[in-house]
């Protein structure tokens, strides 16, 4: 499997620190270019931002490191279409790795080929639907509520085909978007225990710093659209059990979803 770590220009000690650590776990990663949002042309942002989408879904107008955050995310999706690999893991350069990494890897590449995307950071407690063994000490999860941190995942190309015809363009922080799974029917599961973590670097990570919410009228729509987000995500849930019967509502369906984001 190949693994390909997201790594700006002017970060290049962050790349050495990742290379290491790769190679000393036998892993020699690709370093792919991340890109420097403040750098898009106005033509280049139109094609992967959409302010319209913006508006509608998120409290807030992103950054120019969230826009760059997401589009390096979307190169690394199309890298792995345009390769004839089934399946890419993807970090970016602020995490610190778990010896057990390799096999974990090993193990989710001799999955049989019906999954999307597997996270391999996340928060330290999860609740999660059901678990299964993945290799020696890890677990496979389903997850009752996706963690937003996208700082490490293995990606199999049919999980990026499903991105990639709902995205570009995007309104909402590439974490934010892979939450709302349901909306292009991405099955999503993690690792436990996960074998990445953020690196103390990530606190000041160059490829995203929210801004900080501007007035009261932004922080009600953060809550509505946290309220709104538990109860799509408990109705998606609920349709996906086996045998449940139920169906996702319509506002809720990747079609109808695609269809309000007037892709252009």
């Amino acid at each position: 499997m190949e693994v390909v770590v997201i790594n700006l220009a002017t970060r290049a000690e962050r790349w050495s620190a990742m290379w290491q650590q790769l190679l000393g776990m036998g892993m020699r990663p690709i370093r792919i270019p991340a890109v420097h949002g403040a750098s898009l042309s106005s033509e280049q942002r139109s094609v992967l931002y959409s302010e319209q989408l913006n508006r509608r879904l998120y409290h807030q107008p992103l950054c120019d490191g969230e826009i760059g955050c997401y589009a390096s995310h979307l190169a690394v999706w199309q890298r792995l279409l345009h390769s004839s690999a089934d399946c890419i893991a993807v970090l970016e350069d602020d995490v610190e790795i778990d010896p057990s990494l390799p096999q974990v890897l090993a193990a989710i590449e001799s999955m049989p080929d019906d999954w999307d995307l597997v996270k391999l950071i996340g928060r330290s407690v999860e609740k999660v639907d059901g678990a299964q063994p993945l290799c020696e000490g890890c677990s496979l999860i389903c997850y009752r509520r996706v963690p937003s941190l996208t700082a490490a995942y293995v990606l199999h190309r049919r999980g990026a085909e499903k991105l990639l015809t709902h995205r570009p363009p995007f309104g909402r922080p590439v974490d934010v978007d892979l939450r709302h799974w349901w909306e292009c029917g991405l099955e999503v599961q993690g690792v436990q225990p996960y074998p990445v973590r953020e690196a103390p670097c990530a606190r000041e990570s160059s490829m995203v710093g929210r801004a900080a919410e501007r007035d009261a009228a932004q922080r009600w729509r953060r809550l509505w659209q946290q309220a709104r987000y538990t109860w799509c995500n408990w109705q998606a849930r609920l349709a996906r059990r086996p045998g449940s019967g139920a169906a996702l509502p319509r506002q809720l369906q990747p079609q109808a979803v695609l269809g309000r984001h007037e892709r252009s």
